[in-house]
């Protein structure tokens, strides 16, 4: 089997990380996101470090009793992106997700699955995951979003200390396929309406002599009002008889 490498993405730490960089909160409802140029920017990532192409994306998110909604199916449906759900507490918080990466890695790791894991997260409880998984020779190496500054946002240092390295996911290329709710993508610009042309009147014709000519005899041929040979006059006033 020919080298590749692979990806594991909590969607929790990898949106809230980024709606923190492009609207100042980790809400997810603050951000608009386009997972596909997401996913493919995370691909292009681990590409380019590891030198290797991608066998599977891990896409982990919770979802209500593990079912997916709209969204969730339609990331699951992209190419070479395995759908992991875990579903949510009572207080809305995450349930089982860590544990499904975790379980992962090892798993994977054991199975010389892939050689170099590519984990986009900065949870404490994945350290021990990340330390067994080398114990099975492949490389951990984490994947952060940087912050406003420029630095790793929300990483362990506990799990930064356990991997093999750790790089930082390009920031334009996140504020590309994640926008603030406020800041939406500028409308392509719609052609000018113009008012449809009416009708054109059509040009008169050239009067040419022929048609003059014809007037002409036309004229001559109406018959004129006949008038008396005799027009009765009339007495001055001075005439009148009263």
């Amino acid at each position: 089997m020919r080298p590749t490498c692979s990806l594991y993405i909590d969607t929790g730490y990898l949106l809230a990380s980024a709606a923190t960089r492009v609207a100042g909160t980790s809400l997810r409802g603050s951000i608009n996101v386009e997972y596909s140029r997401l996913i493919d920017t995370l691909v292009d990532t681990a590409e380019h470090l590891s030198g290797l192409p991608t066998l599977r994306v891990h896409w982990y998110d919770s979802a209500d009793n593990g079912v997916p909604n709209a969204t969730q199916q339609r990331i699951g449906e992209l190419a070479k992106v395995k759908l992991r759900l875990g579903r949510f507490g009572v207080n809305g918080e995450q349930k089982g997700v860590d544990l499904r990466i975790g379980l992962d890695l090892v798993a994977h790791a054991r199975n010389s699955t892939s050689d170099v894991f590519f984990l986009v997260s900065g949870d404490d409880d994945l350290t021990e995951a990340v330390e067994e998984a080398q114990v099975h020779g492949v490389q951990v190496i984490l994947l952060a979003v940087p912050n406003a500054d420029g630095k790793s946002h929300g990483v362990s240092r506990h799990l930064i200390r356990a991997a093999d390295d750790l790089h930082r996911i390009d920031g334009p290329a996140i504020d590309r396929s994640v926008l603030s709710v406020d800041r939406q993508p500028a409308p392509k610009p719609s052609a000018p309406v113009t008012a449809k042309p009416g009708p054109v009147a059509p040009k008169p014709a050239a009067r040419t002599p022929l048609d003059a000519a014809a007037a002409s005899v036309a004229a001559r041929a109406t018959p004129r009002p006949h008038r008396p040979a005799c027009w009765p006059t009339v007495p001055p006033p001075d005439r009148w008889h009263t």
